[in-house]
């Protein structure tokens, strides 16, 4: 049976019909942008909306000559959607970007992070272990807590349906709610590892009154059809899980690199303990997953990316945005140590608390664009393998090494950094299409799991 895959990111949709491990079509396009603060409310659709037509549009033109495929869905991790019964969107996608978390609500005047802090851990961080996730502004626990605090749910009917986003997508496509994933409903912050389903006291706590339906979770398939064509769906996973079952983690000496937006350094584990900074995640086969996210990656890259680019603007000199790219790498290898140095702290990140980027120890004839950027790549590659050496084997070996992701697919010079840091003889692997693989295989999987 033909398999046609779906990775909802947050800057691409990407799909493909696949069979037998090959890739027979493939699809990409750019992730519908959410609508303006100012627009009219009936001017502009939700952004969830308009990513639903998208969808529509690639099953369309991919399930086209078909009788009959398997659908899998994976998606941006730590969003959801507030829904009616009828599937009809009551909020907006909320993404993990949008730190609700860290606004001050009333009437406590404190932010819903400071206030599920105070509720729940009489040490910092203690509940949140069982959860996998320690508090952030964008977690969708917070952005929910501050949704029902500050008004946002009134005039709600009486019961609302919580669904993250790939499973939205496929409640809208099949006519009725499927089952959530595990690595979905970790993604919330809302999910008790431990039992293995959402942590009742902490949902509670955070709908706030407001009487919102969570989905079971579980791997149930949806039977559904599509014009012409017979679905075979099964829950949406989580894209990072996704990549790294497709980029092929599954030994236990095994590292993963995932480079991309964001970045997270990744172990497998069978019996993970909660440790300061590691998130734990469920992931395929039974096992757990070790991560380390929330990484400064080609986000931060975009800061200095947009500074060249404005640059070039105030020149007037009109240069296409990949030839930009392939100029800044040229540079950044004519860079020197020179003592420039980097922080990437632009947001909140996995490696200091705060939240604005600088540079500094600045020589009065160091400030060059390849030393900037060459700094720019080191103070990365120090970070991974900061994030690295926390999740070390007791013996500190690894035998194999997984790169994913579009920075570390483009970027030799960080694989090459970060390579150099282990012994020789390692493996190296650099996935292409990771996700759309890694989608593929699930499907393939007993009952997804």
């Amino acid at each position: 049976m033909v398999t046609i895959a779906i990775d909802c990111g947050a800057s691409f949709l990407k799909a493909a019909k696949m069979q037998n491990g090959r890739i027979l079509r493939q699809l990409q396009i750019q992730t519908p942008p959410k609508p303006a603060a100012n627009s009219s409310k009936n001017a502009d659709k939700k952004l969830i909306e308009r990513l639903l037509e998208a969808v529509c549009n690639i099953l369309t033109d991919l399930t086209a000559g078909e009788t009959e495929v398997g659908l899998g869905i994976s998606n941006e991790m730590h969003g959801f959607v507030l829904a009616l019964e009828d599937g009809t969107p009551f909020t907006d996608h909320i993404s993990w970007q949008q730190e609700l978390g860290d606004i001050t609500v009333a009437p406590e005047g404190k932010s819903s992070r400071e206030i599920l802090q105070e509720h729940f851990c009489a040490a910092p961080g203690v509940r949140f272990r069982y959860t996998g996730m320690p508090l952030r502004a964008g977690l969708p626990s917070c952005n929910l807590l501050y949704l029902s605090r500050a008004g946002n749910l009134a005039g709600a009917p009486n019961q609302l349906f919580f669904y993250t986003l790939g499973d939205y997508l496929l409640c809208r496509l099949a006519g009725c709610a499927p089952d959530i994933h595990p690595t979905n409903a970790a993604a919330t912050g809302l999910y008790d590892l431990e039992k293995k389903d959402w942590d009742e006291e902490l949902t509670a706590f955070c709908c706030s009154g407001a009487r919102i339906m969570f989905p079971t979770v579980g791997g149930r398939s949806l039977d559904f059809c599509f014009g012409e064509t017979s679905i075979h769906a099964l829950p949406a996973i989580g894209d990072q899980q996704a990549a790294l079952l497709g980029a092929g983690l599954e030994e236990m000496e095994t590292i993963s690199f995932n480079l991309g937006t964001g970045a997270q350094v990744s172990v497998l584990s069978d019996n993970p303990s909660p440790e300061e900074g590691v998130q734990i995640r469920p992931y395929f086969g039974g096992r757990s997953l070790c991560t380390i996210p929330h990484i400064p990656c080609g986000r931060a890259l975009n800061v200095y990316f947009r500074f060249v680019r404005d640059l070039l603007s105030r020149f007037e000199v009109d240069v296409d945005e990949r030839v930009i790219w392939d100029k800044v790498l040229e540079m950044e290898r004519d860079g020197v140590e020179c003592g420039l140095f980097c922080d990437l702290s632009f947001f909140e990140n996995a490696i200091t608390p705060n939240r604005a980027g600088s540079i500094s120890q600045i020589g009065e004839y160091t400030l060059t664009g390849a030393n900037l950027f060459h700094a720019v790549l080191r103070a990365m590659i120090e970070n991974f393998l900061r994030c690295a050496d926390k999740l070390a084997q007791p013996d500190g070996r690894f035998r194999k090494i997984l790169f994913s992701g579009g920075v570390a697919r483009r970027i030799e010079a960080i694989r090459d950094g970060i390579v150099r840091h282990y012994l020789p003889g390692i493996t190296i692997t650099v996935a292409e299409n990771e996700t759309l693989f890694g989608i593929a295989r699930y499907l393939s999987m007993d009952n997804g799991a």
